[in-house]
């Protein structure tokens, strides 16, 4: 059997990490090749020898190239966009619909979920992250017995042996240079929302003075970083590291998770740092409202308000001045990463929606 994954990105990040989880973890039988637009994820690709075919833009063209040239049995396509160029280039080829985030489109009328319910019929299955997609959207009716809820494979004990083990066999020197209050792991862009974090640093920093913060990833928004950090005197307070291969040190080694974002799929940065039993403060958006309790940390935001920098600061201050507080959150962190620790059974359900798809299409 022959898989083609599709997704327009050329960087990695949540949605790509599960397209390459999934590619990685099928057997040997079910050949996967990914089709991106080049850019630093093929760094990623190469790196863990995925095969791949990199174009200048994945639009339709490329995508019909790519049918012609491997000539799958199923497309994998991931989002919206992708989803529908699928459907305009094949009508012999099963498509299998995958929405990684929690898109708001589907709720109301409008020219995306009017087209996107259109091609609903022409889907294999549509793999969505929480059943209320299915529930509150428009063109439900269109969906029906198609969809297969699914959230995001996560390996909490693989992430954690990536933070622990190699920390073991560093310095405390060394190790030092990892350590903070408040951790930002993401890349530098608008919906990743860095400029808040560095606002609510500010904040923070007004009631204790000596704060460390880290912030991990690269991006656009880099030098406007820099910029603000400087602006805002907080040069001796939050420290920029760039892209990290493995940002699960600075998670292991830090006190809270801070992730102010305007946009998410899943969210996966907050659920890894809750394997190291780190408290996650968040914004109210994508799968954070999933994954993110008062348990293991605290929703800073509502429907009208989606970032209250107010709540943030509220929340930090308390978590680093209320020691029995933090312990509660950190353990109920460890037991939420628990409860999400689902990737064995995520990829044994992707292999047989693969298998049952194969199978329909060649009855038909």
């Amino acid at each position: 059997m022959v898989i083609l994954h599709v997704s327009k990105s050329n960087k990695y990040s949540g949605m790509e990490n599960v397209a390459i989880n999934i590619i990685k973890s099928m057997p040997e039988d079910i050949r996967s090749v990914y089709l991106i637009a080049t850019g630093s994820i093929e760094t990623k690709l190469l790196d863990l020898d995925v095969e791949y075919i990199g174009v200048e833009k994945v639009d339709e063209e490329a995508i019909k190239k790519a049918i012609e040239e491997i000539k799958p049995d199923i497309i994998h396509a991931y989002e919206y966009d992708c989803s529908l160029m699928c459907t305009k280039v094949t009508d012999t080829v099963p498509i299998i619909s995958h929405l990684y985030s929690i898109p708001k489109w589907v709720q109301k009328i409008g020219p995306k979920s009017v087209i996107y319910g259109g091609a609903c019929k022409n889907f294999a299955k549509i793999i969505i992250p929480d059943k209320v997609v299915e529930e509150k959207a428009w063109f439900r009716d269109k969906m029906e017995d198609k969809t297969v809820v699914m959230q995001t494979p996560f390996n909490a004990v693989k992430i954690f042996e990536k933070g622990y083990v190699p920390g073991t066999e560093m310095s405390k020197e060394k190790l030092e240079k990892y350590k903070s209050d408040l951790l930002f792991v993401g890349y530098l862009t608008e919906d990743k929302n860095p400029y808040e974090f560095i606002r609510i640093v500010d904040e923070v920093k007004k009631t204790h003075p000596e704060i460390k913060a880290i912030i991990v990833g690269g991006g656009d928004l880099g030098s406007g970083c820099l910029e603000l950090i400087g602006k805002m005197g907080l040069s001796d307070n939050i420290i920029m590291v760039g892209m990290q291969y493995n940002p699960y040190l600075y998670m292991n080694q830090t006190r809270i998770l801070v992730a102010p974002s305007k946009f998410e799929g899943f969210g996966m940065a907050a659920v890894e740092a809750m394997a190291f039993g780190k408290p996650v403060v968040a914004s109210r958006t994508g799968g954070f409202g999933i994954t993110v309790t008062d348990d293991c940390g605290k929703i800073c935001g509502n429907d009208k308000k989606p970032i209250d920098r107010a709540a943030f600061v509220e929340n930090i201050v308390e978590l680093l001045d209320n020691s029995e507080i933090y312990k509660l959150k950190s353990e109920g962190a460890r037991k939420r990463a628990k409860e999400l620790n689902n990737f064995d059974t995520y990829m044994e359900e992707i292999k047989n929606i693969y298998e049952d798809t194969y199978k329909a299409y060649k009855q038909n």
